[in-house]
């Protein structure tokens, strides 16, 4: 797994978490927020090594497909790179967009 990859499903995940189940939502979480192994997740979930592993994969292209299907994270970068692009008497607007953001 590369850092560019964790980035992109860590921001995938903070656009559609909402959308996945619960134990999807936990179990991407622990693994990609709070950096625990396939068997610490199998072992608090009661659950084995594959089945985290599965669910996993499962998450990752639920995510992939919701970007797909939506572009919410491809706009909010295009929404940045053009607030990174203002003129200093223009960084009021900027500061306001982000806050609607919610950044």
């Amino acid at each position: 797994m590369s850092i560019e990859n964790d980035v992109y499903y860590n921001e995938l995940f903070e656009e559609y978490s909402a959308l996945l189940t619960d134990n999807k939502r936990d179990i991407f979480d622990m693994h990609y927020r709070l950096d625990l192994s396939l068997g610490e997740i199998a072992e608090i979930k009661g659950v084995t090594r594959q089945g985290v592993s599965d669910c996993i994969k499962s998450v990752k292209k639920q995510l992939e497909a919701f970007e797909e299907k939506l572009h919410f994270r491809e706009k909010k970068n295009a929404v940045y790179r053009l607030i990174g692009g203002l003129s200093e008497e223009n960084k009021d607007i900027g500061n306001e967009i982000e806050k609607i953001l919610g950044e």
